[in-house]
């Protein structure tokens, strides 16, 4: 291994990410009610949440790519592609939020 402890945490980050993958499926059926339980006739921030949640799968796969860089010795970047992640969850807690403050 070129480097363990970020070799260790490559791995941990993607074990997270498939075990997230299995939620998934009920996530994506449960985010149609979200709809149903609205209050207001603006439905921009449901949109919002909708298509971050159907958008899901697209950065737990283009997680994988950092074991490219990690093989390139590009360790930094390999983390955060790894982390890639974090930028859906962020969206999708900042509409949460911000259709709660509405």
């Amino acid at each position: 291994m070129k480097n363990r402890t970020v070799a260790y945490w490559l791995l941990s980050i993607n074990a997270i990410n498939l075990i997230t993958l299995v939620a998934y499926p009920y996530m994506l059926i449960i985010s149609f009610y979200m709809f149903a339980s609205s209050n207001t006739d603006d439905y921009i921030l449901e949109y919002i949440a909708a298509g971050v949640l159907a958008t899901y799968p697209v950065p737990v796969l283009a997680s994988f790519t950092c074991w490219a860089f990690y093989k390139n010795y590009k360790f930094k970047a390999a983390l955060m592609m790894a982390n890639l992640i974090l930028v859906w969850v962020a969206v999708l807690l900042l509409a949460a939020l911000a259709s709660t403050l509405i």
